[in-house]
């Protein structure tokens, strides 16, 4: 068993290529992490995220039940102990995306068989355009964005592997091909 860490900046598209890479390999499967934001029309709670009170996750985080967790944006993302622990049990290769900070934490804590993949824009300028195109945004959380977005590229050499996202399928393929590549040594 493997846990695959993703990171990158916001909007260079992490969730895309993973659930690209999912929809490739099913024997892969997603770690499902904590988070205090609002949840998008798109997603699901238990299978993008699970969506909690700011009050609950403070709570869970002071009981300690969670491996890593930080405020990203004004909100809370966090990785619970039994989540992780579970899913290693169970034997299989996890995939799982957090920040850089939340990387080094897990990787910490676990130590073998975690290995961090980073995902970069083709561009600063691509990534600030696929930000504005959420349309979610005012310009002044596109700034912030923007200026973590640097601070995020900048803990790139952090990571074991760097790929480029200019096109989702192929990035998922060459990716999955690196996960092979560490199945089989």
């Amino acid at each position: 068993m493997s846990l695959f860490i993703f990171s990158g900046p916001s909007a260079v598209g992490k969730t895309s290529v993973v659930n690209e890479l999912l929809r490739m390999d099913p024997t892969i499967e997603k770690m499902v992490t904590c988070t205090t934001r609002g949840k998008r029309k798109s997603e699901q709670s238990g299978v993008d995220y699970v969506f909690m009170g700011k009050d609950e996750f403070r709570e869970e985080a002071e009981r300690g039940n969670f491996v890593e967790f930080s405020e990203v944006y004004g909100n809370y993302y966090g990785v619970k102990f039994s989540t992780a622990r579970d899913k290693i049990r169970a034997g299989t290769d996890v995939v799982l995306t957090i920040n850089w900070e939340g990387f080094l934490k897990i990787k910490n804590a676990f130590k073998q068989d975690v290995y961090g993949i980073f995902i970069l824009p083709p561009s600063i300028a691509d990534l600030e355009s696929r930000i504005k195109s959420r349309g979610e945004d005012s310009s002044e959380v596109i700034a912030a964005r923007m200026d973590a977005a640097r601070e995020d590229i900048s803990k790139a050499d952090l990571y074991d592997f760097c790929f480029e996202n200019v096109e989702i399928i192929l990035t998922a393929k060459n990716i999955l091909n690196k996960i092979n590549e560490i199945r089989h040594r």
